[in-house]
């Protein structure tokens, strides 16, 4: 549904620019008339499903900081985060830029709009018992990585160390269906081993006690013993 088509009031020029610029126009429309409704105290679900579909257009945001703005513009309360960000997942995982959902979320996180255990509460809902659709939950755990010598593309946040990532990582992969977390959890091995340049028992951020930890999520979540991980992985974990 496109904008309005009366002519603009004071304080709704952005009205004019629907056709000519969608993102500022949308920002617009959403700092006017908001998604969170304070007389309820709600959130106005069809309103807020209605421009996610629009932010997800082709060419409407261009940038990963435009979704900066967009939070910014929605104005969420700290308790409706993750209802915002369900629908954010349904929507965009959708549509035809899925592949930009981690980024999406990792632009949130990192710009200090969404709270971290809204985007854990959101992801674990979307995918209860599903599958990690087009390797979304791999992709955004791998961005958020904590930096280090050898993790130098990740999050890196005074407070945001190893366990805490691990311990949100793993809360989200016993949502999904056992099968589709052991292959979240090894594809994304794979790729911070490919990403690093080395075995992970030679990265300075993977001591003995976390590799064990992710070797007893491997075996519960694939169903294998310790001794038969190295046949079900090409990550080194010795």
């Amino acid at each position: 549904m496109a904008p309005e088509e009366e002519e603009a009031g004071p304080g709704e020029n952005w009205k004019k620019f629907a056709d000519v610029d969608p993102l500022y126009a949308l920002l617009g429309e959403m700092g006017t008339h908001k998604v969170f409704n304070t007389e309820k105290d709600a959130i106005d679900e069809d309103r807020l499903r209605n421009y996610t579909e629009r932010l997800f257009a082709p060419g409407v945001c261009k940038k990963m900081k435009d979704w900066v703005e967009v939070w910014a513009s929605m104005d969420i309360p700290i308790p409706n985060q993750h209802q915002v960000l369900e629908v954010f997942l349904q929507v965009g995982l959708e549509s035809e830029a899925s592949e930009t959902m981690p980024e999406v979320l990792t632009a949130l996180v990192l710009g200090h709009r969404t709270k971290i255990k809204a985007v854990e509460e959101a992801l674990s809902t979307m995918f209860e018992a599903g599958e990690d659709h087009g390797g979304c939950l791999s992709r955004f755990f791998f961005l958020i990585f904590p930096k280090s010598p050898t993790s130098e593309w990740g999050w890196s946040r005074v407070g945001w160390s190893w366990q805490q990532w691990w311990n949100m990582f793993e809360r989200v992969l016993n949502a999904l269906d056992k099968s589709s977390a052991f292959e979240c959890l090894r594809s994304l091995l794979e790729k911070i081993e490919q990403e690093s340049g080395t075995y992970l028992p030679h990265q300075q951020i993977w001591d003995e006690k976390r590799i064990g930890l992710i070797k007893v999520a491997l075996c519960r979540f694939g169903g294998y013993a310790e001794d038969e991980l190295s046949c079900a992985l090409s990550v080194v974990l010795e």
